[in-house]
């Protein structure tokens, strides 16, 4: 047996053979490098003992090595095969060992001693569950940690998991979400994601669940509008983000039941404003709900028992930590080489050491735009065949880059589907939206802003490969499921802040495909000049609320919030979320125990100085008002609260039905009270626009006619204005400014406007306010389009069948789904993405 200096050296020259199999082929490299079977055997036997091993860093090793000699072998070895066989079953990576055998047993056969084939069965049979303990036909084979993950779920009231983005969380949490609805009736759990970008995709893989298992009567709902108990029946599953958590929990129009609580990318509690709205959410929930189970799934972060102690569910909770993945991860450093424009200096980053590979000569040079230079690079990795994601810091740039692909991209045949999405496109966005002609390239951007049948219509063409290449941004970061055999990056930022460790562990964890491949490639671009070296270090991350980063230094930001020259700074919306908090925990807590937790030695005087700035903060506000609203300064609510007070007639302050003469003077009204009462400091174009969108969405004009009219109009004033960077612009006003910001706002204007009313002993006739931020988030005030997207249907898809439908006002949603699997959906005359939409949602 080598050496243990020996065995790494073999490795080295191992992930070194490996790597030059993973280049392109215009990639021109004169390095050659070839194991004897000498090497290739002691490099078996190493990796047999390591799979022998508990520790995770070692079983990772195994893996590396017995599939990177299946790759270099080719499949031609059928000692290396057999080998692999069992280190896969040994280490329990069932999906890996599903790929070898299908990729090379079919023409190689695998000759295993009959004892060593006992062991494999006998790990087989300890990762073996039934899906249906009458039927022993229906099983499935679990990886370790998903055994270990969904036999927790099942032992435990609350669960917090650390695992790699490729583990397979989603598939334990499809079975036991089955298991749970099996075995009792009425329940009804709460999934929570990050962005409205995933809500449509969760929604999607739940639904398809349910439907395999025959559980079609389970209503899945991805609207706040709670559904009354004696309606669940079987189940009810709700999938929404933290505001729209929120807004069920708060709900005016239903009693809200939770039974269970799933929140997925749990470690978003530590990113700004949303993170303290998520930990608030969360908060509430526990509190109302009681007993609830709860689980808590996280992407690699070294301290998951954070959350059971955060939110005080240690007494009956679990966490672990999971390191393995069943797919692993190449990490390409790529750099330019001095004086040779068509080179390319290629090392890897493996182990905490950076092995030089090879430097080759690349079919393009590597100098000047740095936009060519990506699109570049992306499409020869990509060689037509192969599926890439370029990750861009923005919209802006992600489309860029797109763009430039397309234009390099001369000998793509697109497939009708792709042909057809790009009608759509030109048809419901704009005829000069970039994106179709990028489809029809085999390329396509993807961002969080897009409308969101665009956005999976763009996921579904890279995942069946009707598209190659993906310019995303960091929506990939929470959560999407859109995995890739390569990822490039170059520089990469959140938002204005170089990327963190944490995040570039989350992103790298999309490249290679579980069952499609072994390994994935991340391509680092010139990482010496990125402005953190987020690429290396510990792939385990401590996690920290937003809310105790915010409080770490004391608070000096809340501090400087509250005052008297706020006013003429930007708004901080992390330091509003964190004041909204810690004034609810005060009312609460007045004897400020629980400030405690913030206190350090370094803080202390900071800490106690925020605490008396915030005790001399005067509301008279419920605190079940504070509470429901506690994402917006209490100050501000206050301001809102003494001006309707000080009305004579609030009566003139009461939104109307939109569609109603005077409805759009009304609302611009409510606008202005709001944009002074929260000190939203707008130029009065920029109001207007925000209020023309408004309006215009919360009518339910179709997103291509508002594109359109807001081209022409900027286009009649500023002619040489770039079309793609309107449609951004107007994409983004209507996500932050209109669904985000204007739906809080309005959301506490009703809560407020109805506590004014009871006062004044007029609840009767304030029982029912025009519910103006459901409107805003929706994008219809038509009820029929409202119960539609509650279904999880796109708004597009909505204002098409609208008006297919004349149910009585109290009708719940699901009877549209009973009315639309009558219907000859063929017939109906709306785009075939639309009609696909509703075809895959019928049972």
């Amino acid at each position: 047996m080598h050496s243990e200096s020996n065995i790494d050296t073999l490795i080295r020259k191992l992930d070194t053979a490996s790597i030059l199999r993973q280049f392109p082929e215009c990639f021109i490299s004169d390095t050659v490098v070839s194991l004897d079977d000498k090497e290739i055997q002691s490099l078996t036997g190493y990796s047999s003992i390591l799979s022998l091993s508990d520790t995770a860093e070692d079983v990772s090793l195994s893996y590396e090595i017995a599939t990177r000699l299946l790759e270099y072998t080719e499949g031609n070895c059928n000692k290396v095969i057999s080998a692999a066989d069992i280190i896969l079953s040994r280490i329990g990576n069932f999906p890996g060992r599903s790929l070898l055998r299908d990729r090379y047993l079919e023409s190689n056969p695998a000759t295993i001693s009959a004892q060593l084939r006992l062991e494999c069965l006998a790990r087989e049979a300890e990762n073996t569950f039934h899906l249906d303990e009458k039927d022993d036909k229906r099983s499935t084979l679990l990886t370790d940690f998903q055994y270990k993950f969904l036999t927790s779920l099942n032992e435990e009231g609350s669960l917090s998991v650390s695992a790699p983005t490729s583990a397979g969380k989603s598939f334990v949490l499809n079975i036991d979400l089955v298991r749970k609805i099996k075995s009792s009736t009425g329940q009804c759990i709460v999934y929570v994601v990050p962005t409205r970008a995933l809500i449509s995709e969760v929604a999607h893989r739940v639904r398809t669940t349910l439907r395999s298992e025959g559980l079609e009567d389970v209503i899945v709902r991805t609207a706040p509008f709670p559904i009354a108990k004696d309606k669940i029946g079987q189940a009810a599953v709700y999938i929404f983000t933290q505001e729209r958590l929120m807004s069920f929990i708060n709900s005016q129009e239903g009693e809200p039941i939770i039974t269970s609580l799933i929140i997925d990318e749990a470690h978003e509690i530590q990113n700004g404003k949303r993170g303290i709205i998520l930990q608030n959410a969360i908060d509430i929930s526990l509190s109302r709900f009681g007993d609830i189970k709860v689980l808590f799934a996280s992407p690699l972060i070294k301290n998951p028992g954070y959350f059971l102690n955060l939110f005080s569910r240690t007494s009956n909770g679990k966490y672990f930590v999971e390191q393995i993945s069943p797919v692993s991860q190449n990490l390409i450093l790529v750099s330019e080489v001095k004086g040779k424009p068509k080179k390319l200096d290629i090392s890897i980053l493996t182990r905490g050491e950076i092995v030089p590979v090879s430097t080759i000569e690349a079919a393009f040079k590597f100098r000047g735009n740095a936009t060519s230079q990506r699109a570049n690079l992306t499409l020869s990795i990509s060689n037509g065949t192969e599926s890439v994601i370029s990750f861009s810091n923005n919209p802006s740039q992600a489309e860029k880059v797109a763009c430039r692909v397309a234009e390099l991209s001369t000998e793509f045949e697109p497939n009708d589907e792709a042909i057809s999405f790009a009608e759509f496109v030109r048809r419901e966005i704009h005829p000069d939206y970039p994106l179709a002609d990028c489809v029809l390239k085999g390329v396509a951007f993807h961002y969080g802003n897009m409308p969101s049948l665009v956005r999976s219509g763009v996921e579904n063409l890279f995942k069946n490969g009707s598209i190659k290449i993906i310019c995303c941004t960091s929506t990939l970061l929470q959560g999407v499921n859109l995995p890739a055999k390569h990822i490039v990056i170059e520089n990469p930022m959140s938002g204005e802040s170089p990327m963190t460790r944490a995040d570039f562990l989350n992103l790298a964890g999309r490249a290679g495909r579980l069952l499609k491949e072994f390994h994935g490639n991340i391509w680092c671009i010139r990482p010496s000049e990125w402005n953190s070296e987020c690429y290396n270090g510990d792939r385990l991350q401590e996690i920290n609320s937003a809310i105790s980063t915010v409080m770490e230094d004391g608070g000096l930001a809340i501090q400087k919030l509250l005052s008297a020259e706020s006013s003429e700074h930007t708004p901080n919306d992390e330091a509003e979320a964190a004041f909204g908090k810690i004034f609810h925990d005060y009312l609460i807590d007045p004897q400020l125990s629980f400030i405690e937790g913030y206190r350090s030695e370094e803080n202390s005087a900071t800490l106690d100085e925020t605490v008396n700035a915030i005790k001399q903060v005067e509301v008279s506000l419920p605190i079940q008002i504070l509470e429901n609203n506690q994402s917006l300064r209490p100050d501000h609510l206050q301001n809102l609260f003494e001006y309707l007070s000080s009305q004579e007639s609030i009566s003139e302050l009461t939104p109307l039905s939109p569609y109603t003469q005077g409805a759009k003077a009304r609302m611009e009204e409510i606008f202005l009270v709001l944009a002074t009462c929260f000190e939203w400091n707008l130029s009065d174009p920029y109001r207007g626009l925000i209020s023309y969108l408004a309006y215009r969405w919360v009518w339910g004009i179709p997103i291509g006619k508002i594109l359109a009219d807001r081209v022409e109009y900027v286009q009649s004033i500023t002619p040489n204005s770039s079309i793609s960077s309107t449609i951004r612009g107007c994409l983004s006003v209507l996500e932050e400014a209109v669904r985000f910001r204007l739906v809080k706002y309005f959301s506490a204007y009703i809560e407020i406007l109805k506590f004014v009313a009871i006062e004044r002993g007029l609840e009767e006739e304030f029982e029912t306010i025009e519910p103006y931020h459901i409107y805003l988030e929706f994008g219809s005030c038509n009820r029929h389009a409202l119960n539609l997207m509650a279904l999880g249907i796109s708004r597009f898809t909505a204002l098409y069948m609208e008006s297919k439908f004349d149910f009585d006002q109290n009708v719940e949603a699901e009877e549209y789904l009973k009315r639309m699997s009558d219907m000859n959906i063929d017939a109906i005359k709306m785009p075939p993405l639309c009609k696909k939409e509703i075809i895959d949602l019928l049972p």
